[in-house]
């Protein structure tokens, strides 16, 4: 190696060490002053002091040394996570996007970490950083618009999971399968995964949009047959159980659209799916012995022009919801939802194949199921003018004055209740607003609505006859929502 190089060598290296050392000084005494102030919920000045810091490296920069520097600011991200240091890694998160807008990794578990790593007592997380994910996100997508993993993330974490709109959560998956992956290592374009089409298949599913829905199973499956022949994916995880994923979910789907609304050509078409498993030596028997019982119903419903369709028959929940203050910041939510007792599934359509409430006929008194638990009805409280504010760049200072809470509550035995105590955060929850709206409601379409349910009520909640009943907030829909207003004093006071 010729002298000028060396030098040129130890002056890059040298440029490297006082570039971290630049940004170990900076960190370091924000973590002191971020646990000083524990309790502050945008980290104090951290905001105002990272929005500048761009400008400390633009020596490192010049040089190609930004995805040198993001890779040990990330590493000491993770020392600060162990540390349960979190205020210290979104600045950290900032910066690294801001050196290496295509490490996809940041964005996903920066967008994360907001969503879920700061909560109260009880673990709820605040939900105040949620328009900051989603914001980091679209950044991400900005940055790296040719690939599916951030439109991805975005639709199903937030959107569908964490949002409960549909709509926006099948926009942002269309567009995941609209583009491929990439290896950051090779550089080499890599094949989006496969449930990536599936779960899209299952949107559209979601939303009532069945043809969609039929024909994006279709695409999948030839989807995977294609990755099956490909010679360059033989080490893939793809394989023949692939492809009757994506046959037993569609055949389940047609026969719920003949259970559940009375459609026997379609109920017929998903038969032909089910029963053309059998051939499969791996397929279980259960499947098998309930795709045959299935199709005698059929044959028997067919030839005898019984009328079915069990979502469409109407079914009054007796939905209620019982609001009581115990003490400042503490109240229990309670209530009944009549979904679903056990007797209506007596002679339902999707009984041939499921046989439930036969065989919890046959349960002795003790064990028998009066009720088909596994709903949950969802609750929200927030300032009474609140909207979700959508970030047209990703900020993640809060408003500490804004209470944004929102959770959901298990019914069992046609009940729900719950006590929430969001005294011991005045910081996630400041009530500093003089009214408050308390929202709480249930809909097929919340991810958490087991599929035994919707045959009762359908994907829409065409059953759905309460006097809480709302069609308006989701045109096309019927869910139970129930809603008030509470004054600052209702919420904070002392009990009367």
């Amino acid at each position: 190696m010729g002298e000028g190089k060396r030098k040129l060598l130890i002056v890059l290296a040298v440029a490297v060490f006082i570039a971290i050392g630049v940004m170990q000084s900076i960190i370091d005494p924000m973590q002191m002053t971020i646990k000083k102030n524990e309790t502050t919920i945008s980290g104090g000045n951290s905001n105002e002091l990272m929005v500048q810091l761009p400008g400390q490296f633009i020596i490192a920069s010049a040089l190609g040394f930004k995805e040198v520097i993001a890779g040990t600011l990330w590493v000491r991200a993770d020392t600060f996570f162990h540390m349960g240091q979190y205020q210290a890694i979104i600045p950290i998160v900032r910066l690294v996007t801001w050196l290496d807008p295509h490490n996809i990794d940041v964005f996903t578990t920066g967008a994360w970490h907001l969503d879920y790593n700061f909560v109260d007592q009880d673990q709820m997380s605040d939900k105040r950083y949620i328009p900051a994910s989603i914001a980091l996100l679209k950044e991400g997508i900005a940055n790296n618009p040719n690939i599916w993993d951030l439109y991805f993330e975005l639709g199903w974490t937030h959107y569908c999971k964490k949002l409960n709109d549909q709509q926006k959560a099948l926009y942002y998956m269309q567009e995941a399968c609209k583009h491929e992956g990439f290896d950051v290592n090779t550089g080499i374009k890599t094949k989006r995964p496969e449930f990536v089409d599936r779960m899209l298949a299952h949107q559209y599913e979601k939303v009532g949009q069945f043809d969609e829905a039929i024909d994006e199973w279709h695409k999948s499956k030839k989807r995977v047959e294609d990755m099956i022949k490909d010679p360059t994916l033989k080490n893939s995880y793809v394989d023949h159980t692939s492809l009757e994923i994506c046959d037993r979910n569609l055949s389940l789907m047609l026969m719920r659209m003949g259970w559940r609304y009375g459609d026997l050509e379609k109920y017929k078409q998903g038969l032909d799916i089910a029963l053309s498993l059998d051939t499969n030596s791996k397929t279980p028997t259960s499947w098998r012995k309930a795709s045959l019982s299935a199709k005698k119903d059929y044959d028997r419903r067919l030839a005898s022009g019984q009328p079915f369709g069990d979502a469409l028959k109407p079914l009054d929940t007796g939905f209620q919801v019982n609001f009581k203050k115990l003490a400042p910041k503490m109240f229990v939510i309670s209530g009944k939802l009549n979904l679903a007792n056990s007797s209506e599934y007596k002679g339902m359509a999707s009984e041939p194949f499921t046989h439930w409430y036969e065989e919890n006929e046959q349960k002795s008194a003790d064990r028998k199921e009066l009720w088909r638990d596994g709903s949950r009805v969802s609750w929200m409280l927030t300032d009474y003018d609140y909207v979700m504010p959508e970030l047209d760049t990703f900020n993640w200072k809060l408003n500490p004055e804004e209470t944004v809470v929102w959770d959901s509550i298990y019914v069992t035995g046609g009940a729900f209740s719950s006590k929430i105590d969001l005294s011991r955060n005045s910081e996630f929850y400041p009530f500093v607003a003089k009214k408050y709206k308390l929202t709480v409601w249930f809909s097929p379409q919340q991810p958490n609505c087991p599929d035994y349910i919707q045959d009762r009520v359908g994907w829409k909640g065409e059953a759905f006859r309460d006097k809480l009943l709302d069609t308006k907030t989701n045109p096309g829909f019927r869910c139970l929502k129930w809603e008030t207003v509470l004054t600052r004093d209702q919420l904070v006071g002392k009990p009367g």
